[in-house]
C-alpha cells in the first residue's frame, strides 16, 4: 500500500496501473458508498483511511471517531434548509464540506445521502500512518498522542483548509481508501460540543482506541448493537 500512495503522491493517479497485484494496494471508496443513509456511512468509515496530496507528499491515518448529522436533526447546518453554507451538503455525495469554527479551526465532513438530501459525517479522529512528520510540523506543540485526536486537531494536522470545501473524496487531493480492516468492537455515545439532539447517540468511534476525543460523552458510552444506534 505503501508503494502506492507514494506513486499516487507523484503522480495524482486515481487508481493503480494495472499488472502486479502485489502494488494494487486498497481499494477508493466508491460515491455510492456515501450516498447512504447517514448513520450506516458514519459507522463504517471506522477504520477506513483518509489520504492528503500536497505538495510535500502524502499525510493520513485511520478514521477511529466520527459523528452522524441528517436533514432531520436540529444539530445540523443543513436543519433550516439549502444555505450557502450548507448547499455542499445537499450535493453529489462523497464530497469534503469544510467550515471554520471558533475563529480557528476547520472540520471536515463527508458528504452522505443521495443528491437533494443533506447528510454529513464528521471526521473526528484518525490514527496516523503517514507523513507523521509533515503533521507534527504542521502542530508543533501539540503532544503525540493527541496529534489526530479531535476534528480540529486532525485537520491542522493533514493541512485540511477551506480550500477544500467541495473536494472530492476521490482525488486528486483528498482519497478516502479501504484496506479491509475493520474495527474489533465500535460504541456509540451523544455528540460533541453541540446544544440540540444531545440525546442522539450519533457520534462512533472504535472502542478502546487511546486516540478518540477527551469528551465527557465517553462516560456515556454503549457497545453498538449489530442493528446500529438507535
Amino acid at each position: 500500500m505503501e508503494n502506492w500512495l507514494t506513486s499516487w503522491s507523484k503522480t495524482g493517479l486515481h487508481k493503480p496501473k494495472a499488472g502486479n497485484n502485489s502494488e494494487v494496494g486498497p481499494r477508493i471508496l466508491s460515491q455510492s458508498f456515501y450516498g447512504r443513509d447517514t448513520l450506516v456511512v458514519a459507522r463504517e468509515l471506522l477504520g477506513k483511511i483518509i489520504v492528503v496530496r500536497n505538495r510535500t507528499g502524502i499525510s493520513g491515518g485511520r478514521i477511529i471517531e466520527t459523528e452522524a448529522y441528517r436533514e432531520d436533526d436540529p444539530a445540523s447546518h443543513s436543519y433550516r434548509g439549502e444555505t450557502p453554507r450548507s448547499s455542499v451538503m445537499f450535493g453529489e455525495p462523497g464530497l469534503a464540506y469544510v467550515y471554520f469554527i471558533y475563529g480557528m479551526y476547520e472540520m471536515l465532513n463527508f458528504v452522505t445521502e443521495k443528491k437533494g438530501t443533506s447528510g454529513a459525517v464528521l471526521i473526528r479522529a484518525l490514527e496516523p500512518m503517514f507523513g507523521i512528520e509533515q503533521m507534527i510540523r504542521r502542530s508543533p506543540k501539540a503532544l503525540p498522542k493527541l496529534l489526530t485526536s479531535g476534528p480540529g486537531r486532525l485537520t491542522r494536522a493533514l493541512g485540511i483548509k477551506l480550500k477544500h470545501n467541495y473536494a472530492s473524496l476521490q482525488g486528486p487531493e483528498l482519497l478516502v481508501l479501504d484496506d479491509l480492516h475493520k474495527p474489533v468492537s465500535i460504541s456509540s455515545t451523544p455528540r460533541v460540543g453541540i446544544s440540540e439532539a444531545q440525546d442522539r447517540y450519533w457520534r462512533f468511534f472504535d472502542s478502546g482506541h487511546p486516540g478518540i476525543s477527551r469528551a465527557r460523552q465517553n462516560s456515556h458510552a454503549r457497545p453498538l448493537r449489530p442493528e446500529g444506534a438507535s
